[in-house]
């Protein structure tokens, strides 16, 4: 009995013969062109099969069986996916046998060669799921007859991973085989056992690193490494398998305080590499860069390949440039610069700290006081602007006048240096007066201008507080209703008032020109750029003399009041000329007070006295108080209360008198 469908003799045999030695050499060619393909993996496979045949014609068969050999390509190194996905290329050969179902004469042997395309997925690390598909030409046979045409086949696998190179599975799928005199020659489902040999392309296993740095460390913001980048690490997988589980981190001898995870990759295909970014516990010893230079670190790269654990050790080197390396891109990174706990600055915010707290004077703002001594106490110390001509601010900065690019690398000293040097740019000179008002608790900020560095401190006053200590407030900076006095370093070589003015004309300008002004009040960066300490450095800096400090500090004060007080005083004498009150005589008593003319205060509080006036009783009482006249002070809050029952101030004082 002949196959149903296939009942026909076509052509001889020899000529069969020669056509399919010809694929043959075609598909030899083929493989051999890929087999140089050294960026690729490969992998053979040879598959043995059961074979059911449906569809028309089933019943003339029964149940017969084959194999299968292919070659397989796989091209996730050329198009990566994210889902951890692979793609498979391949060319195959095989037979498959079908006998007769009433088990006469030979059986019906189908010889296929052809190409297909695969997908395949590793949801466990020894668990692969590959579904594909492939088509072809196949030569029949039975008996004496001989005929060709095309076949397809679709199916999956289900493999166990026993290593990285050995995968054996369990394959399905229906395979059709047509007649090219139409109708089907054969078809069915086939059930198998596939035994899959990885030949890879890797270089021996492991993984290593490498680092790709658009720019070098800067030591300045060395903590700030644990959140930012540093680089790139370009973390490449040579095992002959995904690893999984991957967990990199950086560490530096001498360089690095702890070993500092970069981050975790859930899996990085075999042959692949992804990237993580270089982050890192860098330790103050990188403070000690004083030329830009290398160090030495490791890369750790902790994996697990088909479930074991491994890891990777690469050595690399890290570019780091010097510790006074900085790029204007953010003002506000000059915070870093500042540190209020620097054992040094602290010794000699303490020194001056003291001279101003026992020769201040009450009646004035005493932040405003402080800050004058720490000026004169520099100056008188020996410290001097002194322009940098290898990095000018003017060059260097971010103005707008500047004729070089804001991401040049600047050289800032830390206000340590600065003590050191006795000396440096108005930048430099800026930052250490900022750093010596924050170690006595006074608010700084900093203020970069075009061609010049303003700091400002604050008064710790309202503007209607500063009404009473200055005649108007166009030499003041009023953030928020906080009064702020900003001083020049271009003019630090003046003196105090001479910056003070320099710093409230330039920036009237400004604000008149409608210029962009970086106000950066350090409290507010810190949290972005933390303060930095210089590790010890045994500077030697001779604290200035206190006599010439205190001499320096009083004629700034007698300035401050000529230009601020007394202004107000005379326009007050006008007003009272005019039409006198309680209120302004009084008015006229602080203003002298403030301006240490302690005769003519009492002279106007006494005025006010005779007027019924309060308040001018209330200070006669303290200016008795200050005279160690407690009798008199006490006469005075009496009359207060006389006048107003219920005052709060007269009761308090009258209490505390009677506690003494």
């Amino acid at each position: 009995m002949r196959p149903l469908k296939y009942t026909r003799v076509n052509g001889v045999m020899a000529d069969m013969k020669r056509r399919s030695l010809k694929k043959i050499c075609l598909v030899l060619t083929f493989l051999g062109i890929l087999g140089n393909l050294s960026a690729l993996d490969l992998s053979l496979r040879g598959r043995g099969l059961g074979f059911f045949p449906l569809g028309d014609g089933a019943a003339d068969y029964s149940f017969g069986g084959g194999g299968e050999f292919l070659f397989d390509v796989d091209l996730s190194r050329l198009f990566p996916s994210s889902l951890g996905l692979g793609f498979t290329l391949d060319a195959e050969a095989g037979i498959n046998s079908s006998p007769l179902s009433s088990g006469e004469g030979e059986d019906l042997r189908l010889y296929s060669l052809g190409a297909g395309a695969g997908i395949h997925f590793f949801p466990l690390s020894r668990l692969m799921v590959r579904g594909e598909g492939a088509g072809g030409y196949y030569q029949g046979y039975f008996q004496d007859a001989t005929s060709g045409s095309w076949w397809l086949r679709a199916g999956g696998e289900a493999g166990f991973r026993i290593t990285p190179r050995l995968i054996s599975s369990l394959s399905a799928g229906y395979r059709y085989y047509n007649d090219k005199y139409g109708g089907t020659m054969n078809s069915g489902i086939y059930l198998g056992i596939t035994l899959q040999i990885n030949l890879g392309t890797g270089s021996g296993g492991g993984a290593d690193a490498t680092l790709i740095q658009d720019e070098p460390i800067f030591p300045l913001f060395l903590s700030l490494y644990q959140q930012n980048a540093g680089g790139t690490l370009r973390i490449t997988n040579h095992e002959s398998a995904e690893l999984r589980n991957v967990r990199v981190s950086f560490r530096a001898q001498g360089y690095s305080s702890s070993e500092f995870l970069c981050g975790t990759l859930a899996q990085i295909p075999r042959g692949r590499t992804m990237e993580l970014p270089l982050l890192a516990d860098f330790s103050p010893e990188l403070l000690n860069m004083t030329e830009n230079g290398r160090i030495l670190g490791e890369v750790v790269v902790r994996y697990e390949l088909l479930g074991a654990e491994r890891s990777a050790l690469t050595g690399i080197s890290v570019r780091v440039n010097n510790r006074n390396s900085f790029r204007w891109v953010d003002p506000g990174a000059l915070a870093a610069f500042v540190s209020p706990t620097s054992p040094e600055i602290l010794e000699l915010s303490r020194y001056l700290s003291g001279i101003a707290r026992v020769h201040q004077q009450t009646a004035l703002n005493p932040k405003m006081q402080f800050g004058i001594y720490f000026f004169e106490g520099l100056r008188e110390a020996g410290v001097r602007l002194s322009l940098n001509p290898a990095t000018p601010y003017a060059g260097y900065h971010t103005g707008t006048d500047s004729p070089i690019q804001k991401d040049s690398i600047d050289s800032i000293q830390f206000p340590l240096q600065t003590l050191a040097f006795r000396g440096g740019d108005v930048d430099d000179l800026g930052l250490l007066y900022a750093a010596l008002l924050e170690s006595a608790g006074i608010r700084a900020a900093l203020i970069p201008m075009n061609n010049d560095f303003i700091t400002a401190l604050s008064l710790g006053i309202s503007s209607a507080q500063a009404a009473s200590l200055f005649n108007g407030t166009d030499k003041l900076l009023i953030i928020n209703d906080e009064v702020w006095l900003p001083l020049s370093f271009s003019y630090f070589n003046n003196g105090f008032f001479d910056s003070w003015t320099a710093a409230a004309d330039q920036l009237t300008r400004a604000f008149s020109n409608g210029e962009w002004v970086d106000i950066i009040i350090l409290e507010n960066a810190w949290p972005s750029y933390p303060p930095v300490n210089l590790p010890p450095q045994q500077v030697r800096f001779t604290p200035p003399v206190e006599t010439a400090t205190i001499r320096e500090a009083e004629a700034v004060l007698g300035r401050y009041i000529s230009a601020e007080i007394l202004p107000k005083i005379e326009a007050l004498n006008a007003s009272l000329r005019s039409g006198a009150t309680g209120a302004l005589y009084n008015q006229l008593g602080l203003l002298y007070t403030r301006a240490g003319m302690q005769r003519e205060a009492r002279t106007a509080y006494q005025q006010g006295a005779d007027m019924n006036y309060v308040s001018s009783m209330l200070n006669l009482g303290n200016m008795a108080i200050l005279d160690n006249d407690t009798a008199l002070a006490e006469r005075w809050f009496r009359q207060a209360l006389s006048l107003a029952p219920d005052n709060a101030a007269a009761k308090r004082m009258l209490d505390q008198m009677a506690a003494d």
